[in-house]
């Protein structure tokens, strides 16, 4: 983080470097995933239900 202080062009020049920077992080590791999942069986990635976040949700109540 910069220490001094930034103009606005500035810090939007760098939030969309960091942007940038995250999404080609996150296609990478789901790249990897996927070959994991193919070279090794793994099954790493969850299956996402909608529904599961209201049944945790009325467990609680």
């Amino acid at each position: 983080m910069p220490k001094s202080k930034e103009t606005p062009a500035q810090k939007i020049k760098r939030l969309e470097r960091e942007l940038s920077d995250e999404k080609l992080k996150n296609e990478i590791l789901n790249t990897m995933i996927d070959i994991s999942d193919k070279q090794y069986g793994t099954g790493i990635r969850k299956k996402f239900l909608p529904n599961q976040s209201d049944a945790s949700n009325n467990k609680d109540q």
